[in-house]
């Protein structure tokens, strides 16, 4: 199965987030925020990133251009 990275703030949001996913058979890495989840990108490959928008240190937007500059 899909190696995914999901950001969220909110607990709760990664906590049922990382819950549905793992029960189909994903491996699920959380992140709390865009610094956190660009961090685990620059160590890990990830078949997906599921990403909130607003969020404090660096919001989604920014995190999808950081990564997209990743090899």
């Amino acid at each position: 199965m899909a190696s995914i990275l999901a950001v969220d703030d909110q607990k709760v949001m990664r906590e049922l987030v990382n819950a549905v996913l793992a029960a189909e058979g994903h491996q699920v890495t959380t992140a709390e925020d865009g610094v956190e989840a660009l961090a685990l990108a620059r160590e890990h490959s990830f078949d997906l990133v599921l990403s909130d928008i607003n969020m404090p240190n660096m919001n989604g937007i920014s995190l999808v251009s950081k990564l997209r500059r990743l090899d």
